[in-house]
């Protein structure tokens, strides 16, 4: 966002896919489109084994992965919220509680 240029800003969002790639990591989005385009490009791979041995450990492991590596400590930085009216908020961490109303926020 720091960015002005469209170029540095695609540049800038490159270098994260980037180092994904280079360290061998796999995401299930975007092996729906590169191991099919390999099947069809002649790869021994067939349907059932894509989804067995690929598709479904790695959509597994993206999702555990977001909610231990994200979900989890997120909730144990910023602690509970809880409101349902949104005017006043209490958040408890730690064992102490506050409250603040929602221009503290």
């Amino acid at each position: 966002m720091s960015s002005t240029s469209a170029t540095g800003k695609m540049f800038a969002a490159g270098i994260p896919i980037f180092i994904f790639f280079g360290q061998g990591f796999e995401h299930s989005v975007v092996n729906m489109f590169v191991i099919p385009t390999g099947m069809m490009l002649g790869a021994k791979v067939t349907i059932a084994d894509w989804w067995l041995w690929n598709q479904i450990p790695v959509t597994i492991g993206i999702l555990l992965g977001g909610w231990l590596l994200i979900g989890l400590p997120m909730y144990l930085t910023y602690g509970r919220r809880s409101a349902a009216d949104g005017s006043l908020t209490k958040i408890e961490h730690d064992g102490q509680v506050r409250e603040f109303a929602p221009s503290e926020r």
